[in-house]
């Protein structure tokens, strides 16, 4: 009996352990880009990750926005995959350490748009709220972890941050933007392409 309860304690222990752990790591972001500490973000990012994954979203709203293949379909994947290619030199600036900061900190990358973009909430400790709001704003499964920033907007109005653990640390590997950022990148890809 003894036995059982330890290892039932012990497996308890360990769930909670990795049910923390990301956490840490939204913090230490949070609190780097609070600080505007280039060098922690580059730390905290999988890079090559979060260009992949800007490259599709960035991709698939201009296909959306121009009407052009139905979502799902064969078509729509085969032009997401030649979209992300025409995508990769804004996708390139999007990730640069400054862009990638006022990205984060407010959705204003800067070098990426021609015109003015009004600021959003980004990622901050206040965006995160206490740590329960961040909880009830997250989602944990196996070697993946999101959270939503701010966690009090509406849907339309949040970045959705995915991090995934890449030898034994979480690290950002893909965000959701806000619609209206989505829109204006895919609106700055077509003004690109003409």
């Amino acid at each position: 009996m003894r036995f059982t309860i330890g290892i039932g304690s012990s497996l308890l222990v360990l769930w909670l352990a990795y049910a923390v752990w990301p956490f840490f790591t939204v913090y230490r972001l949070a609190s780097a880009v609070e600080a505007r500490d280039v060098a922690e973000i580059n730390e905290l990012v999988d890079i090559p990750a979060l260009r992949k994954s800007l490259a599709v979203q960035i991709a698939r709203t201009y296909l959306r926005i121009t009407g052009a293949g139905r979502p799902g379909s064969t078509f729509e994947q085969f032009a997401i995959g030649i979209g992300t290619s025409v995508a990769d030199p804004l996708v390139a600036k999007l990730i640069s350490p400054s862009a990638l900061l006022g990205l984060l900190q407010n959705g204003q990358p800067s070098g990426v748009f021609s015109d003015h973009v009004p600021p959003i909430e980004g990622l901050s400790s206040k965006a995160l709220g206490n740590v329960w709001q961040a909880y009830a704003n997250s989602e944990l499964g196996i070697a993946r972890f999101f959270v939503v920033v701010p966690f009090d907007k509406r849907l339309g109005e949040i970045f959705r941050l995915g991090f995934c653990l890449t030898g034994w640390k979480w690290k950002l590997c893909s965000t959701e933007l806000p619609e209206q950022l989505q829109l204006r990148l895919a609106q700055e890809l077509g003004l690109a392409a003409v």
